[in-house]
């Protein structure tokens, strides 16, 4: 695989600002560019791999990863997630239900945290990388790129529907004591929202992302 010196001469790209890192291994500067596919940056000081790029396979997946993000969390919030069985007197919850249950019960900051992190920070975090995603598909200036991305990085943490899945599987467990629990197809729906999180995690090209902010800039 060939590898690029920091210090060598960038390849021209027309209206194109330059993005200066730090290398995390040893601390010295280097110029992220854009890369070809098979390509590394290599730190000259330490060797550590700075980038790599990931090519237009990676972008594709990126982009199908966030649609279906989009459209399994609007169907995980639309289904019923379980139907609990009691003394004959059936229930079907959402994921909403949970939370006026935490209001109603005087859990209010409570239920913030989970509509923010189950619902809210999901739905933004995909809404913005589905823009950011956009402009890098157009090769466009788009306005507010950096804005985007930067908002996308610090949601980024709280998108916490992998363990709001967990949460449920525990809820489920506990619940089945009390009487009969049903998984609803809104339980699966939410499972894959999760692992096409976790999945969108790996194959983001955050590289060619900060370059793109450095052009936008």
């Amino acid at each position: 695989m060939p590898w690029l010196d920091p210090e060598d001469e960038p390849r021209p790209m027309e209206n194109h600002k330059e993005v200066w890192r730090e290398c995390p291994d040893c601390g010295a500067d280097y110029l992220l560019r854009p890369l070809a596919p098979g390509e590394l940056l290599q730190c000259r000081r330490c060797d550590a791999r700075l980038a790599t790029a990931k090519g237009s396979a990676s972008l594709q997946a990126a982009w199908a990863l966030v649609l279906t993000g989009l459209i399994l969390l609007v169907l995980a919030n639309v289904y019923p997630v379980m139907k609990f069985t009691v003394a004959g007197n059936s229930q079907s919850n959402l994921v909403v239900t949970g939370i006026e249950g935490l209001v109603r019960q005087g859990y209010g900051p409570l239920a913030a945290l989970v509509l923010f992190s189950s619902i809210v920070a999901p739905a933004l975090y995909l809404l913005l990388l589905c823009y950011v995603l956009a402009a890098d598909c157009t090769g466009g200036n788009w306005p507010g790129i950096s804005a985007a991305w930067r908002w996308a990085e610090l949601l980024a943490p709280w998108n916490l529907v992998p363990v709001f899945a967990v949460a449920c599987l525990v809820a489920v467990v506990r619940l089945d004591l009390l009487g009969t629990v049903t998984w609803e197809h809104g339980a699966l729906f939410i499972v894959l929202l999760s692992a096409c999180c976790l999945v969108l995690g790996r194959v983001l090209d955050r590289e060619r992302i900060e370059v793109l902010r450095g052009e936008a800039a």
